[in-house]
């Protein structure tokens, strides 16, 4: 057994046993870990990036998550010229991607032959991507080209199933509990996409005594019909979670959401029964529980303003809901008061704008005045003021200032 380096060396070789990972320098350890601790690895340009468990880690407690083991591109080009030997293949796999590999077998985050069912090319807009599903007895793996992640079935919150606006695809909004990485991104959402004619055949590899033995037991072997049904059904017997789709509220178009924006990104927002949530970047879930108040913003009587604002205040936070079409106000508007919600359009805003209104109306009539004395003082005749600065003023200097006079005061 080697011994722990401590002078504090952060490069060597990676060495992978049956049962740990490690990287050693000098035949001493810089760091070993078990290999069942690793739920991810992936390739970020010259970096394996692994990602390590955090179940057994308590509340405020401090705990590795996260190692980069990064490979010189000298040193692939060193390890590429001892394997030349079978220069006859036509596909060469880089060092790089080699230890990849090596890693993702002995850890078993990567292999399918295990797994109860699979699913291949399910495409997610959230984290964007095709991936496969595998199910597992307590996870879910999603292998993409680039990506791969894991998220336990104890992780998932809620389902949403949600009808786009396009009317013809489907999303399935799946909340997690502990969030998912990619590089420095984490993800609180899984967002598939399906489309509504896809129609599939699925069979498990497991027989009825097997799944049974994992206590899938109202999971059945064989499923068939549209793509987004067959998996809505077996994460929800997995989980025990229903799936919520939209119902009572609908727009004047008869869409069931809002097309609006979360700087810097557009999406949509979909007013359900409990609850507000908004796809795609970001995923925004707001129970009507936790909201403190409505805000309706950008609301005047013009015809020019065909858009206005949404604010959504909670206990922890506000959200801006921007550019939602005016239409949709009184619709908005009826739905907040059913679910008992403190609504407020801004009164003092639309105060302003109606005593705006008045004051330039005050103001034309004053400026009506104001031309009035002008015209006067182009009269030498009436204007008493320009008799008495005769003297001091010629006619010219008197109608240049009049001029811009008239300038400032338009």
């Amino acid at each position: 057994m080697a011994d722990q380096s401590l002078k504090g060396t952060n490069w060597g070789r990676v060495n992978i046993d049956e049962k740990n990972l490690s990287l050693s320098h000098l035949s001493q350890n810089v760091i070993k870990f078990p290999l069942k601790k690793i739920t991810n690895s992936n390739i970020q340009k010259n970096d394996i990036v692994l990602q390590l468990s955090t179940d057994e880690c308590a509340e405020n407690e401090d705990m590795l998550c996260e190692v980069r083991f990064y490979i010189p591109p000298k040193e692939q080009k060193a390890e590429k010229k001892k394997q030349e030997s079978n220069e006859e293949e036509q596909d060469e796999i880089s060092y790089l991607q080699q230890v990849q590999n090596h890693i993702v077998k002995k850890a078993k985050i990567g292999g399918s032959s295990d797994s109860i069912l699979t699913i291949h090319e399910v495409p997610l807009i959230v984290p964007r991507g095709k991936y496969t599903m595998d199910f597992f007895k307590k996870d879910i793996r999603f292998h993409g080209n680039t990506y791969q992640f894991t998220t336990d079935y104890k992780s998932i919150t809620r389902f949403f199933l949600l009808p786009m606006p396009d009317e013809v695809n489907l999303s399935l909004v799946v909340g997690l509990e502990n969030p998912i990485k990619q590089g420095q991104t984490a993800y609180n959402y899984i967002v598939m996409q399906f489309r509504k004619d896809l129609e599939a055949q699925i069979e498990m590899k497991y027989t009825r005594e097997q799944l049974d033995n994992v206590g899938w037991k109202g999971i059945r072997l064989e499923y068939s019909g549209s793509m987004f049904d067959i998996v809505c059904d077996i994460l929800s017997e997995i989980t025990g979670i229903k799936v919520v789709s939209p119902k009572n509220f609908k727009c004047k178009n008869g869409l069931f959401c809002l097309r609006c924006s979360v700087v810097p990104h557009s999406g949509f927002l979909f007013p359900l029964e409990k609850s507000l949530l908004y796809i795609q970047k970001p995923v925004i879930y707001i129970k009507h529980d936790d909201i403190k108040e409505i805000i309706f913003q950008r609301i005047t009587q013009t015809t020019q303003n065909k858009f206005f604002d949404i604010k959504v205040v909670t206990k922890n936070a506000s959200h801006l809901f921007s550019t939602v079409d005016r239409e949709e106000l009184d619709n908005l508007s009826q739905y907040f008061n059913s679910k008992k919600l403190q609504v407020k359009k801004i009164q003092e805003e639309n105060d302003g704008i109606k005593n705006g209104k008045d004051d330039s109306e005050d103001g034309s009539q004053n400026g009506n005045d104001h031309k009035l004395t002008l015209s006067q003082m182009d009269s030498d005749e009436d204007d008493e003021d320009f008799q008495a600065q005769e003297d001091s003023y010629n006619s010219v200097q008197f109608q240049q200032k009049v001029q811009k006079t008239r300038a400032v005061k338009k």
